[in-house]
């Protein structure tokens, strides 16, 4: 890679082939148990392959889509702040990273190792190449997987973790599995361990069901992405005129719900198991919670967490929660 990437070490993603196999074995494992359940449903985490990630970057400068923009601009007040809450020699980990543009507003001389962990491996080198190039003293050590479960770190990297899990990722998760992803957190990061983590709150439902029904149409695709996913990992023909995207917000459970709903009755195959959708079918996408402040501290207490400190936007769209273990 050159010596200007000397700081990037790949020792944990070049067993993509194995882990790529793993990855689909877990797409199939999953799929076959959503899609047989009466309200089918595909976790949001298999929308994010490299195509779906792309679609996702669009979507985080889209004009409707709030959460991005604000959350930045929250980092970028938390950055004046990082020398009076840490100390030096840290190591951030990122679960999620994404295009890890993010964290960059806050890496600074503090920070020695860092840590992306992402389930999209081709969106994960890129983007930690582009790090690597951004930041030549910092030691990059991207990590491959899926971020919900506990993760080994390496001996090597310093003792004081910092985790980050951005984008309100963590109203993402079916069936209260949050809490299950907040606990293993703590176990991965340690004793004296903390978590920064992206928070959406309840507000204005317009301004939520804008931001999941865009004008250019963009959401749409990236959930129609995971069709052409579908299609290439196991060799189906589904069509996306044969769907149509529908998402809106539920007040009852303050999340957003996405479906892709069947335009007639349809019949494909995963690895020789034959699924039948019916005209209007839905198929659940996604799911995204909202928050209030106080629902989230008491969600982070009840995972071991202590709150140690929150930022919010001025019109109170969004926080960043601070935790400490």
């Amino acid at each position: 890679m050159g010596k200007s990437l000397s700081n990037l070490n790949t020792d944990y993603i070049q067993n993509y082939k194995k882990f790529d196999k793993i990855d689909n074995i877990a797409f199939s494992k999953e799929l076959k148990t959503e899609l047989s359940k009466k309200n089918k449903r595909i976790p949001s985490k298999f929308k994010y392959d490299l195509n779906g990630s792309k679609y996702f970057e669009k979507i985080t400068k889209l004009k409707e889509y709030y959460a991005t923009r604000t959350e930045k601009k929250i980092l970028k007040q938390i950055s004046k702040e990082m020398k009076n809450i840490f100390d030096n020699n840290l190591t951030f980990l990122e679960f999620g990273s994404g295009a890890t543009d993010k964290i960059g507003i806050l890496i600074n001389n503090q920070v020695k190792f860092f840590m992306p962990l992402d389930i999209s491996y081709d969106f994960l080198l890129k983007s930690s190449i582009k790090l690597a190039k951004s930041f030549p003293n910092l030691i990059i050590m991207p990590a491959y997987g899926d971020y919900i479960n506990k993760f080994k770190l390496p001996n090597q990297i310093s003792k004081k973790r910092i985790g980050f899990f951005l984008g309100s990722s963590i109203g993402n998760f079916y069936e209260k599995k949050e809490k299950i992803f907040l606990q293993n957190a703590k176990t991965t990061l340690g004793k004296n361990g903390c978590l920064f983590v992206g928070v959406d709150l309840i507000k204005n439902k317009k301004i939520i069901e804008k931001a999941y029904n865009d004008s250019k149409g963009t959401t749409a695709k990236f959930n129609f992405n995971l069709l052409s996913r579908i299609n290439k990992v196991f060799k189906t023909k589904l069509k996306q005129k044969d769907f149509k995207y529908f998402s809106h917000f539920n007040e009852k459970n303050n999340s957003v719900e996405s479906f892709l709903i069947s335009k007639k009755d349809q019949k494909f195959i995963i690895d020789n198991k034959k699924f039948f959708v019916k005209k209007n079918e839905k198929i659940q996408t996604e799911t995204s919670k909202k928050f209030t402040l106080n629902s989230f501290k008491i969600l982070a207490n009840s995972a071991g967490w202590k709150v140690k400190k929150y930022w919010t936007d001025k019109n109170k769209y969004y926080s960043i929660f601070l935790l400490e273990n």
